[in-house]
């Protein structure tokens, strides 16, 4: 049977704002909960609950509540510990924490990005928890149509330049943030389904080189190409990481990973195309997503 109420946690950001509009147009009563100092705003439909985040402010907020999704950045992971024993202590019947992104229980992705043990720690006391509340793990890889306007995948829309890293035919697994969202929705309309389970799903898998492609088709023009090998920006990464800047450092280390040759970002392995396919979410292309985000610029 499905759930019919969700509480959402870090909804303010990125994630939050990129996957709302999916929770909204669903059937599910959403309620997003901010800390007793947070100005954020949320759109008509959502019910906003302000609370000290502790365990006894949390647990009242999420008493009846089906599910509890986590949406906080890695940066505030620490409010996660928090809310699972809240919504343990409140009878909620599934946690989903903030995974998104890469394969956490993959160790050559924590070697390649160790910020990223704070995920897996996480996931695991939710395993060792099994017989108080479910959860599900949510793979998506890096959310494309986010990241393309921003230059973080390496593409520069504006002035037409592109950065290829190791040649750029290293491919990855990417998600726009609707499917993110129709995704999360669509797990919570199968709770035995993905009851206790790592759930991968995508937008598609690609390459650079392949979206360079489609970016000159789109634009009508080439593009101006550098070469930049993939050592090079994570050796860069991490001696941003020792100076303090988490923004800048932890993003380069995260483009090292998607681009390295090593391919980790490649979910097909886990079973993207049966996921997408249980949740009953939509074929996205490439193509599709580029003239879309292309003429939000306009």
């Amino acid at each position: 049977m499905s759930y019919k109420s969700v509480v959402l946690l870090g909804a303010s950001g990125n994630l939050g704002k990129l996957t709302l509009p999916i929770f909204l147009d669903s059937d599910l009563s959403v309620t997003a909960v901010i800390r007793t100092t947070s100005q954020a705003t949320f759109p008509e439909g959502i019910n906003v609950v302000k609370s000290d985040f502790n365990v006894e402010s949390l647990s009242k907020v999420f008493e009846g509540k089906d599910a509890v999704i986590s949406l906080f950045p890695i940066l505030s992971l620490e409010a996660q510990a928090i809310a699972i024993e809240a919504a343990i202590a409140a009878g909620v019947k599934r946690f989903i924490p903030s995974e998104y992104g890469s394969d956490s229980t993959n160790p050559d992705v924590i070697a390649a990005v160790p910020f990223f043990e704070a995920k897996k720690k996480y996931l695991d006391y939710l395993k060792s928890r099994e017989d108080a509340i479910s959860w599900t793990g949510l793979i998506t890889g890096p959310f494309f149509d986010w990241g393309l306007p921003i230059g973080i995948w390496g593409f520069d829309l504006i002035n037409k330049k592109a950065e290829l890293f190791d040649g750029g035919n290293t491919k990855f697994t990417t998600s726009n943030g609707a499917q993110v969202g129709r995704a999360l929705v669509a797990i919570l309309a199968n709770p035995a389904k993905t009851a206790n389970k790592l759930v991968s799903i995508e937008s598609f898998t690609t390459t650079q080189s392949e979206v360079l492609a489609v970016l000159e088709k789109a634009t009508g023009t080439e593009w101006e190409r550098t070469e930049i090998p993939v050592e090079e920006v994570r050796a860069e990464a991490f001696k941003l990481l020792s100076e303090g800047d988490v923004a800048n450092g932890g993003a380069k280390v995260i483009a090292s990973v998607v681009f390295g040759k090593e391919a980790l970002e490649d979910h097909t392995h886990l079973g993207t195309a049966q996921w997408n396919k249980e949740l009953g979410l939509p074929s996205e292309t490439v193509e599709e997503t580029v003239q879309r985000v292309l003429k939000s610029l306009e």
